[in-house]
């Protein structure tokens, strides 16, 4: 899973939501604490801010982060409370509990793990008082080392040179990150790593500059063994492979920060390797768990010493073995498949047994903890959830979709880890059940339907990660209603239009929350960082697909989009940002206030624009182009030209040299492309369609050949055939410019990123990076695809949503990314799936300036 996703799954069983909204009835009092006169307290989402009205911050220096122990929380913010308020310095606080909890989860960001309180000293002077001050009225307290900051004696106070204000700059690989004034008055990024460095020209006080002088000279790890590389890191510690002397064996060493990698109970890293310590000399000897070495101390954290196991982890296996990710999987490769996956299954089923009994309940079952030998043997490794069955206690953390319900307890918590391996190895969906508990029934018949799997192969799926009343996991009403009916929908022979946008449009409307400033609907995680207005992300996309489709839209949702428009702030861009939300706002006939966004965005901070479409220059010129042909202007359609060929002369300088160069459409140089094709078909200028056949070739030229004849986006170990960064969104690009040079060169590559489209199995659902991007994607080039061929590969896309289909309130819906919860959004929800079988079934538009079906 990614691990931003975690953090967000806390505060609602079905949408994902801020972790503040998690946390509100847990707040500490001092969020409401009156405050004397001449002070004030500013919301910032996790943080409440309180700062003096009459003092002045610069807008960077050297800051104070406060750290502390769960326990401690409430009795440390008393006391940093109280001395702020007394010495009238400027000072944030985390809200709650349960956000320092999320802060120092296990999977948390390492970067921002230990932070509970910073402090805002306006010069060095008062630096100093605070660090001496505030240093002794803390003086023994403890928390989580703050990896980014400097360590100020030995107490928990860190500090680091940062930035006050909020400033934004772009880093090397084009992201927007917060930012510093640097020495020539220019923004540079204020890096936030996992090591504390100051820059270069940084004032550094004499105070303080022996102690950043010795942490920069710290190199002993104080091991005593040679790390070689890390395998794994997580905010509980590292994972390294290390050798024991030049000659040695090879080892892993497992590391346990104190007060961090908290788990749902606040139970931290050393603890649990302690706990995994005690499980392994149990179960030493038992075939398929690795020996250990014993514990040691280096510096204030612990390591738990293991045998190295040499093989894969199960997930590289079925990443690399999986048959259904190619078109037309081979009926023998898919044989040959199952043969080898029961085998596995069989083999993990004797370890497990084994493990039972010497009494010991893993606790944490799923893929990634499960390794396969070379000589086919299944190794069990992180036993830190582990629990013996005399002393048993249920695991406070787990793998998404493998981890056991409420009420599941002993041995049971791994039979149903076991049945979420038996399922995940045939259809990696595990997720799903943990989602809605009636998918577990589906999942197993779709299993029987297509793999060759022995009579009561399915048993325990449908047992075990089905409903079952006694643990409430039944008790979702919305989910699951009229489930056969919705599904057959999507898997009829001949599709029902109507009546299928009409049941995605009723079930995005149903998940609207108009009550809230936030966001209207809810979406992926990424609508609480780039905001919940925007295209991709937020109101504009769902009305957006809405709109396209001819769904009905409700008038008081384009009445709070309108409201958002104006109070809200925005950013430049057309998917993340507001550039996005202006043009929606002019399809729906609100051009008034599209014109008042367009002249708000017009203001934004002076930022050199970027490549990428979702948040850069081609998006921001496609959006001034609509309105130029909207409106007349013909500054408009100047401004758009300016931007697109800027853009594209910044690709093409940088050309294929450039090791930071990100593919596809929404990201990659194919965005631009696309934006000059649009400008090419306004003006005629042929210049415009050869720089785009350009661009489109610097992307088809970060993809590669498979030997399954599909062409995708080489993404490290990884391909992609998706639209967001992969061969999909080159595709869309190509498609265009095909329109006008049909014997461009880059025409020889569209039947294999065709194919890269087909494939029988996709792990989301989604439109940026799912199977919905895909059928889209299929639906604008299925004039390339002679019929019924190309009817017909359309149909199997269609059906096959139905693996992930989750009715709400009776309605079709679809999880978003991760799985873990429903999403309505455009780039990974159901709008995005609305939008697509639009353009598939009806021909309506798909993503702007993409195109309809030809």
């Amino acid at each position: 899973m990614d691990n931003r996703y975690e953090a967000y799954a806390y505060a609602d069983p079905l949408f994902y939501d801020s972790p503040r909204r998690w946390g509100a009835h847990e707040e500490f009092a001092a969020v409401e604490w009156p405050l004397p006169a001449g002070w004030e307290r500013v919301d910032q989402e996790i943080w409440a801010v309180v700062r003096p009205v009459d003092v002045q911050l610069p807008a960077q220096g050297w800051k104070i982060h406060v750290s502390s122990e769960a326990g401690d929380a409430e009795e440390v913010l008393e006391a940093v409370h109280a001395y702020c308020l007394r010495e009238r310095v400027t000072f944030k606080f985390l809200r709650g509990l349960p956000i320092l909890q999320v802060q120092n989860s296990k999977y948390a960001p390492r970067e921002s793990s230990g932070k509970f309180c910073t402090l805002y000293p306006v010069d060095q002077a008062e630096l100093e008082r605070c660090l001496d001050g505030l240093g002794r009225v803390l003086a023994g307290r403890k928390g989580p080392y703050i990896l980014s900051d400097l360590r100020w004696g030995e107490g928990p106070l860190y500090l680091r040179y940062g930035g006050f204000a909020e400033r934004y700059c772009r880093n090397d690989s084009g992201a927007r990150v917060l930012a510093l004034i640097g020495p020539e008055g220019r923004l540079v990024p204020d890096v936030r790593g996992t090591g504390f460095a100051v820059p270069d020209w940084a004032p550094v006080p004499d105070f303080i500059a022996a102690a950043v002088a010795e942490r920069a000279a710290a190199r002993d790890t104080g091991l005593p063994y040679t790390v070689e590389r890390v395998l794994h890191f997580s905010n509980a510690g590292g994972v390294y492979l290390a050798r024991d002397g030049d000659a040695g064996p090879r080892l892993v060493l497992k590391e346990a920060r104190p007060f961090a990698g908290l788990d749902q109970r606040g139970v931290d890293a050393v603890t649990r390797l302690r706990n995994e310590h005690d499980i392994l000399v149990r179960l030493a000897g038992v075939p398929g768990v690795p020996a250990q070495h014993g514990l040691l101390t280096a510096w204030e954290h612990e390591f738990l010493v293991q045998e190295f196991v040499e093989g894969r982890l199960l997930s590289e296996w079925l990443a690399t073995r999986y048959p259904l990710i190619h078109p037309d999987a081979d009926e023998a490769a898919v044989a040959e498949y199952t043969r080898e996956a029961l085998g596995i299954v069989d083999r993990i089923e004797e370890v497990l047994a084994a493990i039972h009994a010497r009494g010991v309940v893993f606790g944490d079952l799923h893929p990634r903890n499960l390794i396969i030998r070379e000589n086919g043997d299944i190794c069990f490794i992180d036993f830190e959830l582990a629990s013996t069955v005399e002393d048993f206690v249920r695991p406070a953390l787990g793998a998404a979709g493998f981890a056991a319900p409420p009420g599941c307890t002993g041995t049971r918590i791994d039979r149903y880890g076991l049945a979420a391996i038996r399922l995940w190895l045939f259809l990696p969906l595990a997720q799903l059940p943990a989602l809605d508990p009636g998918k577990a029934d589906e999942l197993a018949d779709a299993i029987e339907l297509r793999f060759p799997v022995p009579d009561g192969y399915t048993d325990e799926i449908r047992r075990l990660l089905g409903p079952a009343p006694s643990d409430g996991r039944s008790r979702r009403p919305e989910l699951g209603h009229d489930r056969e009916q919705l599904n057959a929908l999507l898997t009829a022979p001949t599709a029902d239009w109507p009546r299928i946008r009409d049941s995605l449009a009723a079930g995005i409307t149903a998940m609207a929350t108009p009550d809230r400033t936030d966001r209207l609907f809810p979406g992926d995680v990424a609508q609480f960082t780039h905001g919940g207005l925007g295209l991709a992300y937020g109101a504009a996309g769902v009305l957006y697909a809405l709109h396209s489709t001819g769904a009905t839209i409700a008038p008081d949702h384009v009445r709070w989009l309108v409201r958002a428009s104006r109070t809200r702030p925005v950013e430049p861009g057309l998917y993340f940002g507001g550039h996005g939300v202006a043009y929606v706002l002019d399809l729906l006939g609100e051009r008034d206030a599209a014109l008042a966004l367009l002249r708000r965005l017009a203001t934004a901070p002076d930022e050199e624009p970027q490549p990428g479409l979702a948040a850069g220059a081609p998006g921001i010129a496609l959006t001034l182009l609509h309105f130029a042909a909207a409106t007349g202007e013909h500054r408009l359609l100047e401004q758009a030209l300016v931007l697109a060929r800027s853009c594209a002369d910044t690709l093409e300088k940088a050309g294929r040299s450039d090791p930071r160069r990100t593919a596809g459409l929404l990201a990659g140089a194919s965005g631009t492309a696309l934006a000059l094709v649009r400008l090419y078909e306004h003006t005629g200028e042929h210049a415009l369609l050869d720089q785009a056949q350009t661009l489109v070739e610097l992307d088809l030229d970060r993809c590669t050949s498979l030997a399954d004849g599909t062409f995708q986006v080489a993404d490290g170990r990884r391909v992609l055939p998706y639209v967001e960064t992969g061969s999909a969104g080159i595709g869309l690009a190509l498609n265009t410019l095909l329109v006008h040079r049909p014997d461009a060169p880059s025409a020889c590559h569209e039947q294999a990123i065709r194919r890269a489209a087909e494939p029988e199995f996709v792990i989301q659902p989604g439109l940026f990076n799912g199977r919905a991007g895909l059928l889209g994607y299929l639906a604008l080039t299925r004039h390339r695809a002679p019929d019924p061929a190309g009817t017909a590969l359309l149909d199997r896309q269609r059906a096959l949503l139905a693996l992930h289909q989750v009715s709400y309130q009776g309605m079709l819906a679809f999880p978003g990314d991760q799985l873990l919860r429903l999403s309505a959004d455009l780039a990974t929800g159901s709008a995005g799936v609305l939008l697509a079988l639009g353009t598939a079934l009806a021909g309506t538009p798909f993503l702007p300036w993409t195109g309809t079906p030809g």
